[in-house]
């Protein structure tokens, strides 16, 4: 949960070097009640790289928690959603390695660990964008994330079809290029979340939603620990009463340089 007196302002606090913590608000009512707030984390690049961790390639499903203190992770989060065999629904790439397929609904790509250390570490690309080429990006970047975009290509919300309230998770990159973990517990549409990220005051370039409901969730670990923990989802989990983390089998990491 946020720390005890977090205030929903944007004011920023340090977890530690490297990763800092803000929250800021969300213009919506919740449909689980409460405050209307997302998280976040704004990680250094610098300091931190990301990675991709997979049940399959690595040791089977955990729970954020247990991912980030297996890996010695400093930070966690979904890695977007997934089947019921734990396949994501969208495409994660490493290298030549492949885990799901490219999916056609799915309107975004993270793309991270460039091979040529000049290039961004961490960059969203939207299909719709001028200029899009997966292959390329596949070229310059070790590892690939697809995902729904909450943010169009010029940093605007995006408007969502879908109607349902839930917890979220995402990730983005801000203007500064840091990657930067998000989190709504409150149960919002994803349009109003999307209006949320756009404010000007955050600084984003880009969002990828990764996870609704209570299977959402968020772990930072520096000097001190920050934990996030969806609940609710409309025709699912319609309840603000989940306080752990559920079962992950995918999801992205930052390490230590």
């Amino acid at each position: 949960m946020a720390p005890a007196g977090a205030t929903c302002d944007g004011h920023g606090e340090a977890l530690g070097i490297g990763l800092d913590h803000e929250r800021w608000p969300i213009a919506a009512v919740p449909a689980s009640g409460g405050d209307a707030c997302v998280d976040l984390v704004r990680i250094d690049l610098a300091r931190f790289k990301l990675r991709v961790l997979t049940a399959a390639h690595d040791g089977g499903a955990r729970t954020a928690p247990d991912w980030l203190s297996a890996f010695h992770l400093a930070a966690v989060v979904n890695a977007g959603m997934f089947e019921h065999d734990n396949s994501p629904v969208g495409l994660i790439a490493v290298d030549n390695a492949e885990l799901g397929h490219a999916n056609p609904k799915l309107g975004g790509i993270l793309a991270f660990a460039p091979a040529d250390p000049a290039d961004p570490p961490v960059v969203i690309a939207g299909k719709t964008c001028a200029g899009f080429d997966l292959g390329a990006l596949r070229r310059r970047y070790h590892a690939i994330v697809e995902g729904y975009r909450l943010l169009d290509c010029d940093g605007a919300a995006i408007v969502w079809a879908d109607p349902k309230h839930y917890s979220a998770a995402a990730i983005g990159v801000d203007r500064a290029g840091h990657a930067v973990v998000l989190h709504a517990r409150a149960a919002v549409t994803m349009t109003e979340l999307a209006r949320a990220l756009a404010q000007p005051g955050l600084g984003l370039t880009g969002a990828l939603f990764v996870e609704g409901g209570p299977e959402a969730s968020v772990i930072v670990r520096g000097d001190r620990e920050l934990r996030l923990i969806g609940s609710y989802e409309t025709g699912f989990h319609e309840a603000d009463d989940n306080h752990e983390f559920w079962t992950l089998p995918n999801v992205i990491g930052a390490i230590a340089r």
